[in-house]
């Protein structure tokens, strides 16, 4: 048989939502059986982690900052997603977050997620966490579906 190849839409789509209940899964496992603690100590570990791997591809200001995030956004998850500013101060805007979107889908299939929780865990567990590791300051506003991160030294 052949294996048909799927639209870029669809790719994207299918491994949001495998990331993403990977994510969710093994956070929640963590959470019951380690407790806050161990989440926040794994928290910073992966923000360390990220922030390393990042200053070793160049990374070092906040333009190339929401930029690195905004390439993978969009073309590895599939967000509507637009950057501007300067390495002193640069704006990542999330218009569409496919992140969110998939989160909101698994809440309707009895998930026990809320918007508000996941996007806590996305920017207080993730992205402010690495852009500290970097030396930055990364400040938030949210919208319905998506979110705007200004990112400054």
């Amino acid at each position: 048989m052949e294996i048909p190849t799927l639209p870029e839409e669809e790719k994207q789509k299918i491994f949001t939502e495998m990331w993403l209940g990977s994510m969710m899964g093994s956070l929640g496992f963590i959470m019951r059986k380690l407790g806050p603690e161990a989440l926040e100590e794994l928290n910073d570990e992966a923000a360390k982690g990220c922030a390393t791997d990042m200053k070793g591809r160049g990374v070092n200001d906040p333009l190339q900052f929401a930029m690195s995030y905004g390439v993978i956004n969009k073309n590895v998850f599939g967000s509507d997603v637009e950057v501007e500013g300067t390495p002193e101060r640069a704006i990542l805007d999330t218009k569409k977050c496919s992140n969110l979107e998939a989160a909101l889908e698994f809440a309707k299939k009895g998930m026990p997620i809320t918007k508000e929780q996941h996007c806590s865990g996305c920017i207080d567990g993730y992205f402010k966490r690495v852009a500290k590791n970097l030396g930055f300051t990364l400040d938030v506003e949210f919208r319905d579906k998506g979110c705007k991160m200004t990112i400054s030294k």
